[in-house]
């Protein structure tokens, strides 16, 4: 599996989606936005540990989550 930078991944256990921004080896440093504390982290994860993600599928996942505040809103 080739990483590349500007690709969109998470981990294989689960995480937010994160954006590749550096590949080194085995490395692969990402970056996301941490809503709880409304600032940009970064961290290197070993490329074993991620998964890429298909645009498709982050879409998707962004709209399950505006659905379901759209229904918490509405109760």
């Amino acid at each position: 599996m080739a990483i590349a930078p500007g690709e969109i991944v998470q981990l294989k256990s689960g995480s937010p989606a994160l954006t590749v921004i550096a590949v080194d080896g085995d490395v692969v440093e990402v970056v996301w936005f941490a809503e709880d504390v409304s600032e940009f982290r970064t961290q290197k994860i070993p490329a074993v540990a991620l998964d890429t993600l298909e645009l498709e599928e982050f879409d998707l996942d962004e709209e399950d989550e505006d659905e379901d505040e759209n229904e918490e809103e509405a109760h």
